[in-house]
């Protein structure tokens, strides 16, 4: 398929600006590269979610703003006219998008292609020629490397035959960012809609897109997928139903490729844990008749590959470290060189690979200290507290309820405890075995003796749940230590003064800085507040939820402002959905670029805000947002989810007494 094709492809979606419809075009333009052009089906996926390899290769282009105009210049100057190349970077800073530059500089002729459809020949560009000259321009490295990528980026730009292809290319090359609005979730499930027949019926669909999805969660490339879902087996089955169960039995991980991260549910009381008024907690955990309350360390989330552990004793090759966003440790880093050196010789003799979780925490002999600790000390000891196993000697663990992965955990490493090494510590409860005031007396205990060992609260986790790649589940829930010195006689949180100025929030949330407002007295020389957005995975966008302005030393505004400074941009960007209300206007905006994490008090409903909003609701905004701490560990496509405010919402105020009014603006 030429790339002019897909281009096409991309505008439809952009211009119809929906989930269903994008998931629709992509299957139709995928089901055909499939058809003809099988080999080129994965990179068609990795352009259209802007990658060019899977997360934790960490393949990037890399190009400045600055440095991009005089390639545009040179790819598309209009022999007619002496382009100056400053009219190029105005124009991408009146518009913040390069893609957008190009296309209104060529409609209205300062800028001219080279070539039509009609007479490009042989210099079409096809999906592979795209995908490999831009992976060849990531790929460049050392002396005089810049004007070798500015080269390559010229020579494809040259290339284009259509406004389209010309506008997506630079968006891809000066953004590494299509902005269209389609993640990987939706790539992945119009990779399933392109391998069922045009007319399954829906009942049969979603179990098959379920075990495309799982499989992808599972092992998170492209090719590997693709290369599953064309096996000639799976092609012989008729029906969707032998095809999900084919997929569900042959998917599996494979060490030294990330699993992506199950990860757990906040509740916003030890109530909702104990007791039945809350029945769709109780529904979602399943039987949830017994259950493993562990401590929450305030530490970093890995997960550690071993292919070969006669390899690793041969070679010392083969280790592979990656955090909770999949981004693979580098071997000259202290986790690494920590599990290598400590962690390893703990290994049980009969264990020859496997993939286990743990949490990395920087300790002071027996006391744990904070995460801040660990990101900015580089000489701090640390410890590893395991947590679950997924892979063991061969055999995938996912589908194994929690109760057996944690003894083939406990059987994978010789020793219990060493100084840098600990199982995670916690007890067993039997939630169906007695009365809620006596369950919620043990989890007061358990949530006590957790902070007593400086934790941050509780993992409460059903033992007979399997693992759930991918996906935030309510078989995990994620209990805060906040809730402790606040609960009543009756175990509830004591927040009906909170509920009557909004919903008390569970957790601390992951956001955006995306914006600033210029500060005043003794903040004059730096930003007074900064806007804040969570990030919906379905439609890239990040949404804004509150200002913040509290929580910031005099040293880190002056360092927090000197690093976003540098990353201002002159308009809004596409991917930002903000309210254009006369109490919202930035001085600056920033590119998306660091995760802050946030305390609030309340989550209200608010026409300033628009997380979670649509048509017929309000967004929803904080009140009395404050800053604790820049979350180096995370990638901003793991900030909060609007999705994750929504539901807390919809919750909070579906448990309500009806005579709780939820107020409509926050602060």
């Amino acid at each position: 398929m030429l790339f002019r094709d897909l281009a096409a492809t991309f505008r439809r979606i952009q211009m119809k600006n929906s989930r269903d419809a994008s998931i629709v075009e992509l299957s139709v333009a995928f089901r055909a590269i499939r058809d003809r052009h099988p080999a080129q089906l994965p990179k068609a996926m990795y352009l259209v979610t802007s990658q060019l390899a899977p997360t934790h290769e960490g393949v990037e282009l890399r190009f400045r703003d600055k440095t991009f105009a005089p390639v545009l210049k040179s790819a598309f100057a209009n022999d007619d006219a002496d382009v100056d190349q400053a009219v190029i970077f105005d124009m991408y800073k009146k518009t913040g998008d390069y893609g957008t530059a190009v296309e209104t500089l060529l409609k209205d002729a300062t800028l001219a292609l080279e070539f039509t459809p009609s007479t490009a020949g042989d210099d079409a560009m096809t999906i592979d020629a795209v995908y490999d000259q831009l992976r060849d321009l990531a790929l460049q490295s050392g002396k005089g490397s810049t004007q070798r990528k500015q080269d390559i980026a010229v020579a494809l730009l040259k290339r284009c035959s259509t406004v389209d292809e010309a506008a997506y290319l630079a968006r891809l090359l000066a953004h590494q960012n299509l902005r269209i609005g389609v993640g990987a979730k939706s790539v992945v499930t119009a990779l399933a809609h392109a391998f069922a027949s045009p007319e399954a019926e829906k009942p049969s669909l979603q179990p098959w897109i379920s075990s495309v999805a799982a499989a992808y969660a599972q092992r998170p490339i492209f090719e590997d997928l693709v290369d599953t879902l064309a096996h000639p087996t799976l092609d012989n089955l008729s029906s969707l139903d032998d095809k999900a169960q084919y997929m569900d039995a042959h998917a599996s991980p494979k060490p030294g490729t990330p699993i992506q991260t199950m990860l757990g549910y906040p509740v916003s009381s030890l109530h909702e844990v104990s007791s039945q008024p809350y029945p769709e907690i109780t529904l979602r955990m399943g039987k949830y008749t017994h259950a493993a309350c562990e401590y929450k360390y305030d530490g970093a989330r890995l997960q550690i590959h071993m292919p070969s552990m006669a390899t690793w004793k041969a070679s010392t090759t083969g280790l592979a470290i990656f955090s909770r966003n999949m981004e693979r440790i580098p071997e000259d880093h202290k986790y690494y060189t920590m599990v290598a050196a400590s962690i390893l010789p703990l290994v049980a003799a009969d264990v020859e690979s496997f993939i286990v979780e743990g949490e990395m925490v920087a300790v002071d002999g027996s006391t744990l200290l904070p995460f801040q600790t660990l990101q900015t000390t580089t000489n701090t000891s640390m410890r590893l507290f395991a947590f679950d196993c997924l892979y063991r000697n061969g055999t995938s663990l996912l589908h194994r309820p929690f109760r057996e992965r944690r003894v083939a955990l406990q059987s994978t490493f010789a020793a219990p405890t060493a100084p840098t090494f600990e199982f995670v510590r916690g007890v067993d409860l039997a939630m169906d075995s007695c009365v809620d005031a006596d369950r919620m007396t043990q989890l007061e205990e358990v949530l006590q003796a957790a902070v007593n060992a400086d934790c941050e609260g509780l993992m409460v986790k059903s033992l007979d749940e399997p693992y759930k790649a991918g996906a935030r589940t309510h078989t995990w829930l994620k209990v805060k230590r906040d809730y402790l010195p606040t609960l009543s006689s009756d175990g509830h949180v004591d927040n009906l003064t909170a509920a009557s100025s909004g919903i008390f929030l569970p957790d601390t949330l992951d956001l955006v800085p995306i914006a600033a407002f210029r500060g005043k007295g003794r903040r004059a020389a730096v930003f007074g507040s900064f806007l804040m957005a969570c990030y919906d995975p379905t439609t890239l966008t990040f949404q804004t939820v509150g200002k913040v302005g509290s929580g910031f030393g005099d040293a880190e505004l002056a360092a927090v402002a000197a690093r976003l400074d540098a990353t201002q941009v002159a308009v809004k960007p596409l991917e930002y959905r903000a309210s254009e209300t006369k109490s919202i206007q930035p001085d600056v905006w920033f590119a998306p670029t660091e995760v802050w994490e946030i305390r609030a008090a309340q989550l209200t409903r608010s026409a300033q805000y628009t997380a979670g909003s649509d048509t017929n609701t309000k967004g929803l905004g904080l009140r009395f947002p404050r800053f604790l701490q820049v979350r180096h560990d995370k990638r901003v496509a793991d900030a909060t989810s609007a999705d994750q405010l929504r539901e807390w919402m919809a919750q909070a105020t579906s448990s309500q007494p009806d005579d709780i009014k939820q107020p409509d603006d926050s602060v």
